[in-house]
């Protein structure tokens, strides 16, 4: 059982590669547009919390959100919290590629350790394939995709779905 679940990982880890270690180049050079209902600055601990319908836009990246808390720290942005019913994020990782997209109760990006954490109701996909649990963890330096535990390291299932290539896709 536990190395029929290190497969479908090392699987999952492969058919999401690309969305784990870069994003368009011209991505990070755009501007970070947010549009939400309200904001709120705490400037004592360097968070901006926006609430109501939160849009985050920087060029094919996309986060909605009902609350998006975004934390600065020596004026470096250091982390970001979105919460919903369910959150969303989506991407164009390659430019022939289609659309990344997430979605989970809280999507939590850590600008330093390069992690994207996906957590309740985590859902995972790019083209057809998918990958759902309770919790999601991209690293993107390490290139790894971790699923099948929860926030306090209890075990919880998986599910994996891989579609079958086609002639199409080969060539």
């Amino acid at each position: 059982m536990y190395r029929q679940l290190l497969n479908n990982l090392l699987l999952v880890s492969c058919i999401f590669y690309t969305a784990t270690s870069s994003a368009l180049p011209d991505d990070f050079d755009q501007e970070v547009t947010i549009v939400s209902d309200s904001a709120l600055l705490d400037r004592k601990t360097g968070q901006v919390t926006y609430s109501g319908d939160v849009v985050l836009t920087q060029g094919t990246l996309r986060i909605e959100s009902d609350q998006l808390t975004v934390t600065r720290k020596d004026n470096v942005f250091e982390k970001a919290i979105a919460i919903g019913n369910p959150a969303h994020y989506q991407q164009q990782i390659q430019v022939d590629d289609p659309l990344t997209t997430a979605d989970a109760d809280k999507i939590e990006y850590l600008a330093a350790e390069q992690q994207a954490i996906l957590t309740g109701n985590a859902n995972l996909m790019q083209a057809s394939n998918q990958l759902t649990g309770e919790r999601i963890v991209y690293d993107m330096t390490n290139e790894m995709v971790t699923a099948g535990q929860t926030e306090d390291g209890q075990p919880s299932r998986i599910k994996v779905v891989i579609q079958p290539q086609t002639a199409k896709d080969n060539k």
